[in-house]
């Protein structure tokens, strides 16, 4: 064996290292970043999380990751993936390496949080536990959406056809009536309209998102509504 062929493979036997202490460190920051989340964010489940960059050990080395992507899926559900998933990007995330590697992180301070959570029409129905309450029709891209809602009505109860506008208001989902359509088939008894446009449809909770994190924005598609979510300089308790 020539004395070049053994400087390749000894270059070689230290890349493999270098690659799998890349990796292992990796999955080691992964894993606290993900308790993290789920500690901070009250999930059920520990999220998925992707550290992006390689390699990974000048990031380790240096305690500061560029960004990492963490996916949920329980945001609703108590543990169960449904339909619901939220996704968060996090920029310029503070570890320090003897932290990271010793399973010893109890916060994680991140300079700027972006990301959506995706919330199907049954999630937001089933959150809002509303008796007679359904979606009937979306136009994806706005900020409209037709629903039925069975109102009362003086001593009885009819069924309206509502446009209702949908907003973010603080930490709430909301659903607030903008119009009344028409109410059993029939045009609409100005008892049923005061009594509709009064009140919002249905207002939510969203829950599964770490401390600080505001939703910003939403809007509608097909199936459901999508939030955008942003905070700056953001620490997660874990």
């Amino acid at each position: 064996m020539t004395r070049t062929i053994r400087v390749f493979i000894v270059l070689a036997i230290l890349a493999g290292i270098g690659f799998a202490a890349d990796r292992y460190a990796a999955h080691v920051a992964a894993g606290q970043i993900a308790a993290a989340v789920q500690t901070d964010a009250k999930l059920a489940r520990e999220p998925h999380v992707t550290i992006k960059g390689f390699p990974f050990l000048t990031q380790v080395a240096n305690g500061k990751y560029k960004h990492i992507d963490v996916t949920a899926t329980d945001v609703f559900q108590q543990g169960e993936p449904q339909g619901s998933v939220l996704k968060l990007d996090f920029a310029g995330v503070r570890i320090p390496i003897s932290k990271a590697l010793h399973g010893d992180v109890k916060t994680v301070p991140v300079r700027e949080v972006t990301g959506t959570v995706a919330v199907p029409f049954a999630d937001l129905l089933a959150a809002a536990d509303i008796r007679g309450l359904t979606i009937i029709s979306a136009t994806p891209g706005g900020n409209q959406i037709k629903v039925s809602e069975v109102v009362a009505a003086g001593p009885t109860s009819v069924t309206a056809l509502v446009t209702a506008g949908v907003t973010v208001r603080g930490g709430s989902l909301v659903l607030s009536a903008l119009d009344v359509t028409q109410a059993n088939g029939k045009p609409v008894p100005a008892a049923v309209r005061q009594e509709v446009l009064a009140q919002a449809v249905l207002s939510v909770k969203l829950p599964g998102l770490p401390t600080g994190v505001q939703m910003t924005g939403v809007s509608v598609t097909a199936v459901g509504l999508l939030v955008t979510l942003h905070a700056n300089a953001l620490v997660l308790a874990h």
